[in-house]
């Protein structure tokens, strides 16, 4: 997911491209709803006798902040195939920069799936979690030993009002550096970055975890953003808060899909990859899919816990949005306006007493 930091850099688009999700890779194993479903508006969810919901009557329409399918968002994909395969007409949207979260605004989307300062900024409510962990680590030639080892060296990093910024803060502060201690090169993304390493114009990189090209296997891995950073979140779910007090029925099913591919994303590699080639429409191999599921799993992106996702990590994360001026429009109310926890601590309850059954 690296891409995103792209995001706080571009210009607010409104144009962007869409991805029907597939009904080919239904993760999890079926099961038999009872009762009458749950209407669009439902103020509680009618579940299963297994304890799993029953969204028969609900349309949920969910929007993804990136240009087309990624393979590191598989498990926004598995979330909608998961509301899906409970009932709900649930759709999924790819979009550029702050396209899902202006759509949300509009009311043509229910949910927005992205990174923080944007979702803010458009006046959204966060009520789950989705990326839980950057995924960005920081590469360097075999020679560099460690972080302190950077000192005098030429590193690129997308830009200042980035991750990029919070990861190297961080990594500076742990290696007793400053920043005139290194020559930084800002590429403007993280690929680029990445580039210019491979090409052995700079001694290190600050990239993407995931996804990496075989090349990239021989550089030293000096630290990452799960260890140097592990409360700074790459995205979350955000709504508007007249749609999370008008459907919370709706809310409490997303986050419980989210719970749900989180589960299979943790304890299932196999299905994962196989849902990873359907959502990316098999752009790579078997193994690459494997590999990037290994990669991810390092990250611990998407823990099992109802930790994930509290008052605290929103607040972190909106303190460091701020610090970098990445907020400007309404992401500037105070923090308790920012979130609404109710459907997260529903789905936590109802998953955490029939976890067996996602």
């Amino acid at each position: 997911m690296h891409r995103r930091k792209l995001f706080w850099l571009c210009t607010l688009a409104l144009v962007a491209s869409v991805t029907a999700c597939s009904s080919s890779s239904t993760p999890g194993s079926s099961n038999t709803a009872s009762g009458h479903g749950n209407a669009a508006g439902a103020a509680t969810l009618t579940f299963s006798k297994n304890g799993t919901p029953d969204l028969k009557g609900m349309t949920i329409r969910i929007g993804n902040a990136a240009g087309s399918a990624h393979i590191g968002d598989t498990n926004v994909h598995d979330l909608v195939q998961f509301l899906t395969q409970w009932g709900a007409t649930a759709t999924q949207q790819n979009a550029s920069q702050n396209a899902p979260e202006l759509a949300v605004d509009s009311g043509r989307l229910d949910v927005a799936v992205g990174p923080l300062p944007t979702e803010v900024d458009a006046g959204l409510t966060v009520f789950g979690p989705n990326q839980a962990r950057l995924d960005d680590e920081i590469l360097a030639k075999p020679t560099i030993t460690s972080l302190a080892g950077l000192k005098g060296k030429t590193v690129a990093i997308c830009c200042d009002a980035s991750p990029d910024g919070v990861l190297l803060s961080a990594a500076l502060k742990k290696a007793g550096l400053s920043q005139s201690q290194l020559h930084i090169i800002r590429t403007g993304a993280s690929s680029s970055s990445l580039n210019a390493l491979l090409a052995g114009q700079v001694d290190a990189a600050f990239t993407a975890a995931s996804g990496l090209p075989p090349q990239a296997g021989k550089y030293r891995v000096l630290g990452t953003a799960t260890n140097l950073v592990p409360a700074y979140a790459d995205s979350f779910m955000a709504a508007k808060s007249s749609w999370l007090t008008s459907h919370p029925a709706a809310a409490e099913a997303v986050d419980l899909a989210w719970l749900a591919s989180a589960k299979l994303f943790n304890t299932n590699e196999a299905a994962w990859v196989k849902n990873a080639a359907v959502y990316t429409s098999n752009a790579d191999s078997s193994a690459q899919y494997s590999q990037a599921w290994q990669q991810l799993k390092t990250l611990n992106g998407w823990p099992l816990s109802e930790s994930t996702l509290t008052p605290s990590v929103i607040s972190y994360n909106l303190q460091i949005a701020k610090q970098q001026n990445a907020i400007q429009g309404e992401g500037n109310r105070p923090a308790s306006q920012e979130m609404d926890l109710t459907p997260w601590q529903r789905a936590w309850q109802q998953f955490s007493q029939h976890e067996a059954a996602y």
